[in-house]
């Protein structure tokens, strides 16, 4: 991971962290989803296999909902960790 990539995803995190002191819970969640999607992006794609990116696409839809569904939003989270586990078992 270069400087730039380091500078933004450390910058992200600390004012997220910042952020989750005033904004709504549901902020947090979508906070650290937005970092997986940040730090997914800083990776060359021979670092990581293709489920990480098909996952992100799925996490880029689920970020929407947030706003819109909180249930639906929190049903997604479970998808997605159960999708992601089921991989690393996988996987490992």
């Amino acid at each position: 991971m270069n400087r730039d990539c380091q500078a933004r995803i450390f910058t992200f995190l600390l004012t997220s962290a910042r952020g989750c002191v005033d904004e709504p819970p549901l902020y947090g969640p979508l906070r650290l989803l937005e970092a997986y999607s940040l730090l997914l992006g800083m990776l060359k794609s021979d670092e990581t296999d293709e489920f990480y990116y098909k996952l992100n696409e799925k996490i880029e839809a689920l970020k929407d909902r947030c706003m819109e569904d909180e249930g639906e939003f929190i049903e997604g989270l479970d998808r997605v960790l159960e999708e992601l586990t089921g991989h690393i078992i996988d996987e490992y």
